[in-house]
């Protein structure tokens, strides 16, 4: 018997069902390829920025559903937004700064230089405002602005 021969056969021997290992360990290398790759959704929806400063603008604001929009502090100090009526609360689909303790809130501080979001899923108006000394709920107030959700 050749080298050969007597090598083949004693792997024979030792592996009977080397296709069917090989194909399993294919399809399980497959398959953990395929869940350890992230699908890539390409983003569509608009970013649209109000900025605080001294002032608030724009003070009228028309954006698509989906739409981000996002509250920019550039003061140096911190602000707070606060968001008239609750119902916008139901249609909220993206948020960031919005959420304590897993609760959406309609008060919220914003530092120097950050920002909040909003997206929303219906159509219709929000209205809020913007105190420019968070410790000064009276005389800090800017006009109530709007977000029109078309």
């Amino acid at each position: 018997m050749s080298r050969w021969k007597w090598w083949a056969s004693s792997v024979k021997d030792r592996m009977p069902h080397t296709g069917i290992t090989f194909v399993i360990t294919a399809l399980i290398i497959v398959g953990l390829g395929g869940c350890s790759t992230t699908q890539q959704t390409q983003r569509t929806t608009t970013v649209h920025y109000v900025q605080i400063h001294e002032q608030v603008a724009p003070r009228t604001l028309s954006v698509n559903k989906g739409d981000e929009i996002r509250w920019h502090n550039l003061s140096p100090s911190p602000v707070q937004i606060g968001i008239l009526d609750t119902k916008w609360r139901e249609h909220v689909i993206c948020e960031k700064g919005f959420k304590r303790f897993g609760q959406v809130e309609d008060l919220v501080i914003i530092q120097p230089q950050e920002y909040v979001s909003l997206c929303f899923s219906k159509a219709g108006s929000i209205q809020y405002n913007v105190w420019l000394d968070p410790k000064n709920l009276t005389g800090s107030m800017s006009p109530t602005s709007t977000i029109r959700v078309d």
